[in-house]
């Protein structure tokens, strides 16, 4: 079982005023915390203005950790927010992903950014819609290109959708339970679609963080270690988020190595 784990970059703003030593010091501690976890795994997701929340771009922070961090079995992927951006951008962005060797994109619509100045844009880019473009340009030979989907499917036609934009993979929402994926991994059973199951951490830090998002980890307080194996034995691969206790995240990870 592969596990990756999800690493928020450093936020740009403190108090909406930009500060290059304060912005400087939360870089060295990026680095630092990816040294960490690279210790017990060696597959970094970085995200991309969680919340619409501006921090330094993925890819940038992507770039920090290899050139601080020197580990040739370092694999990355990186979040791209299309809301953000148009096709020419997203185009630049994945080609630069390309020659950084980043392995993986996922492409998320993402929150309203926090800055928002209620201009309603034409037109926001919608990641089934980038994918599908950037297929027919071959970039899908390139770079694996992903696509975020609920924990719970709800509408079928979004899920369609999804599927015939022909993503690499589908990375889940933080999910609640097991039988979340078992469903999820029978509905995919027909696609050559890879599933990677997102897991939060259950600790106090995390809790607010969960219930912004409606998570219940019910099922799995206690021990998530159990849940992490049961759902290894379903896919290959997961993805693990933890984004206020980077602590209990690390901890986690000692124990999935040792185990």
């Amino acid at each position: 079982m592969k596990v990756t784990y999800e690493l928020n970059p450093p936020k740009i703003f403190n108090d909406l005023t930009i500060n290059i030593n304060t912005l400087n010091d939360e870089i060295d501690k990026f680095v630092y915390r990816s040294q960490i976890i690279l210790k017990y795994v060696n597959a970094l997701h970085i995200t991309d203005s969680v919340l619409g929340v501006p921090r330094i771009s993925s890819i940038h922070g992507a770039s920090i950790i290899l050139k601080n961090i020197k580990n040739e079995k370092i694999i990355l992927s990186c979040s791209i927010r299309t809301r953000d951006r148009n096709i020419n951008s997203i185009i630049q962005i994945v080609t630069q992903a390309i020659f950084l060797k980043i392995n993986d994109i996922l492409f998320v619509m993402g929150d309203k950014p926090l800055l928002y100045n209620n201009i309603i844009p034409e037109k926001l880019s919608k990641p089934t819609d980038t994918i599908s473009t950037l297929n027919s340009l071959g970039y899908n030979k390139l770079i694996n290109l992903n696509l975020s989907i609920p924990n719970k499917i709800l509408n079928s036609s979004v899920i369609t959708n999804k599927i015939q934009s022909n993503p690499y993979g589908f990375i889940t929402q933080s999910i609640n339970s097991l039988e979340e994926v078992k469903k999820l991994k029978s509905l995919l059973k027909p696609h050559q679609i890879k599933l990677i199951p997102c897991i939060m951490i259950p600790s106090e830090k995390n809790t607010k963080a969960a219930k912004m998002i409606g998570l219940n980890w019910e099922e799995y307080k206690d021990d998530v270690l159990e849940l992490i194996f049961e759902i290894g034995k379903l896919v290959d691969h997961i993805l693990i988020s933890s984004p206020n206790d980077f602590n209990e995240g690390v901890k986690i990870l000692k124990r999935i190595k040792n185990s």
